[in-house]
């Protein structure tokens, strides 16, 4: 049973719970590698309700790998809208600052300008959650390895040793199933069932409840076509609301009418005895129609990480691993950098050239970046929350002059949340057991800036062939060896090693010097994720030890 590799009845290599962007993630990963998956939501649709806004830059390098990319570019803000965030007393008063950004049409037809199509080649993408999980759940029904059941959940699960047995059943019918996998993984979100059976807890800073991003949020989804009409200043994309009355964080949908705001909850105030429609007028400042589609209750505020993301065979991933608030947008582009990280890593063993115990390799690597970008996250919230301003600053008045005045130069301050290039593409692994040190240090960890390094453990760093081919398309779906410069050395021992282990490799040369200079060595061994695992200017004496490390034989089990 520890070597299936198709689903068949009752019998799946892995199980997957939870059908959010991190779960549907995970399922395509396995699929883009051959290896079925059964995948259990309790709901029966993807989100109707606004979450996270933002695909990040990470993510869409994933979403390109998986072919997804321009589908997702389809949602979301349309390619000419303004990205700008800007602080106002009210949509309809006055402006107290702004933060320019250009649009998505800009960075994709002009690189240079804006430096991060120069070091990616999938700028920042602003769809919500709920418009872009509907495309993946689309895009990962296609794939013939994919079997996506919503409606269904997981109720109990054993770990046998050498395979898991879980109880799924259908919500509808109340169909129970006993399914077999040989791994379990928990996509299923802050309340995760799976979490909560391995008795796995979190830890880290919960919400202290008593201000703006730090307590009981409510998240507001309006209709309002006619907004457009009273907004007192440029149109942006995202607008921080701030007056005596309350603070909202409002933010453009489709660039067509749809917005989400989110609401701090006096401490205390029951959430039915709140007035929804009060707060969407305050923060609008003006008398127009709107319709409130949607209201839902959130906690802001967490930068909470699990003790283990693994026992045994079952693992966690996304909310379930990790819980932030959405300062930053660090939330399930995280969660799905996870499973970039595990799902390459099952297929492998699924696939029998790599060892079980690889995948004890996915907390090493995974779990500092969940405590790395919770803390980020963190921060930016407190920072937020934090701020301070007169009960004059939406007066139309002198002093009102003033306290706006004051507020701005605070606001100015207010970048590195929307300048978190670091954060997004700067994960390492410089520790773990599956990369092959080659002695060099890697740059500092900065959150708002990234500097490309080949140094081993980072993501590869992009490259612009001929200026128009992205490196990243031409890496292989598994293992590949980059051969850079005009005198690479000879590679043949190294892939007949490769092809005794069994291990799938793919070489890639590229004669330019900017590429060889880039990565300061000839050659460069990129993983499945686009993490360098070793690099060096000639081959080793034995490339086998080399591949065997990057797979998972030095790694001592839990």
């Amino acid at each position: 049973m520890a070597n299936m590799k198709r689903t068949s009845e009752g019998r799946t290599p892995v199980l997957i719970v939870g059908g959010g962007p991190v779960g549907i993630s995970l399922a395509m990963e396995l699929a883009c590698w051959n290896v079925d998956s059964v995948l259990v939501n309790e709901r029966p649709t993807t989100s109707l309700h606004p979450k996270g806004s933002t695909l990040n830059s990470r993510t869409m390098e994933h979403m390109r790998r998986m072919g997804l990319a321009p589908a997702i570019r389809k949602t979301g803000l349309p390619l000419d809208h303004p990205t700008d965030s800007i602080y106002v007393t009210r949509l309809a008063e006055f402006e107290l600052g702004r933060l320019p950004m250009p649009t998505l049409r800009e960075k994709l037809s002009n690189p240079g300008p804006w430096g991060e199509t120069l070091l990616t080649p999938e700028p920042i993408h602003r769809s919500n959650q709920f418009y872009f999980e509907a495309v993946m759940h689309s895009h990962a029904e296609a794939f013939e390895e994919t079997d996506m059941r919503y409606a269904w959940r997981l109720s109990s699960f054993e770990d046998h040793g050498d395979y898991v047995s879980a109880q799924i059943e259908d919500v509808r019918t109340d169909r129970r199933e006993t399914m077999h996998c040989d791994f379990l993984v928990g996509c299923d979100g802050g309340n995760s069932i799976v979490r909560r059976q391995l008795g796995i807890s979190y830890e880290g800073r919960s919400s202290s409840g008593d201000r703006f991003y730090d307590g009981t949020m409510l998240s507001i989804y309006i209709r309002a076509p006619n907004i457009l009409e009273v907004i007192n200043m440029p149109v942006a994309w995202h607008y921080w609301t701030i007056n005596p009355k309350g603070r909202v964080d409002f933010i453009t949908l489709d660039g067509e009418g749809e917005y989400v705001l989110l609401a701090e909850v006096p401490p205390g105030v029951p959430i039915g005895d709140i007035d929804v429609s009060a707060i969407v007028k305050n923060a609008i400042g003006a008398d127009i129609e709107f319709e409130v589609i949607s209201v839902e209750e959130w906690l802001a505020g967490l930068a909470l990480v699990v003790d283990n993301y693994q026992k045994g065979r079952v693992f966690l991933a996304g909310d379930a691993a990790h819980l932030f608030t959405p300062s930053g947008g660090f939330g399930f582009n995280t969660g799905i950098d996870d499973v970039s990280n595990l799902g390459w890593k099952l297929a492998a063993v699924l696939q029998d050239w790599a060892p079980i115990r690889l995948l004890d390799s996915y907390e090493v690597e995974r779990k500092p970046i969940g405590l790395r970008n919770t803390a980020a996250s963190g921060d930016y919230a407190n920072k937020i929350g934090s701020l301070e301003f007169s009960d004059f600053v939406d007066e139309d008045s002198e002093r009102g002059v003033l306290a706006r005045e004051s507020l701005k130069s605070t606001l100015l301050t207010f970048k590195e949340e929307f300048a978190s290039l670091g954060v997004v593409l700067g994960a390492r692994y410089n520790t773990s057991p599956v990369i092959s040190s080659d002695g060099s240090q890697p740059p500092p960890d900065d959150r708002a800036t990234y500097i490309p390094s080949a140094c081993p453990g980072g993501r590869a760093p992009h490259y612009w062939i001929n200026e128009k081919l992205s490196l990243y398309d031409q890496l292989g779906p598994w293992f590949t060896l980059l051969c850079l410069g005009p005198n690479p050395p000879d590679i043949k021992s190294f892939e007949l090693a490769a092809s005794k282990l069994n291990v799938p490799l793919r070489t890639v040369s590229i004669k330019d010097e900017a590429i060889y200079d880039l990565y300061e060595a000839s050659l460069c061994l990129i993983r499945p994720d686009q993490h360098i695992a070793w690099r060096g200017n000639k081959l080793p004496e034995e490339p086998a030890l080399i591949i065997r490390k990057v797979i998972g034989y030095d790694v001592v089990p839990n």
